[in-house]
């Protein structure tokens, strides 16, 4: 009983890895210039890869307000993490995991944005 469950697990895994790092030339491209606006951090193109309004915080912030508080949600040590980082493919989504919080990335309209912040639990 033992290997049957050992061997469906390790089944799973090799069919399910492939999917999870599969490539996608879009979101590849989306991710280097996404990583280098954090890197020099042009809040006004995070803001231009942000779904807005961006429903975060007390409420909804458009493209000026995300701007002025765009060094809240990426401080610099968020940003010096997340360049680090390896987005995970689940689904159409890509997640990136710094610490407690998961960023999470969507296509939105057939282009790919910075879409929210969830609870890493």
């Amino acid at each position: 009983m033992f290997n049957r469950t050992l061997i469906a697990i390790f089944s799973l895994v090799i069919f399910l890895t492939p999917a999870a790092f599969a490539k996608d030339a879009e979101f590849d491209a989306f991710w280097t210039k996404f990583k280098a606006a954090l890197q020099k951090n042009d809040k006004e193109a995070i803001a231009s890869m942000t779904r807005l309004p961006y429903n975060s915080y007390e409420k909804p912030m458009d493209k000026k307000q995300f701007i002025v508080y765009c060094n809240n949600i990426f401080s610099k040590k968020r940003r010096d993490a997340l360049v680090k980082q390896t987005p995970v493919k689940d689904q159409s989504s890509y997640f990136v995991f710094v610490d407690d919080d998961i960023y999470i990335f969507a296509k939105v309209k057939g282009t790919y944005l910075f879409t929210e912040i969830g609870v890493n639990d």
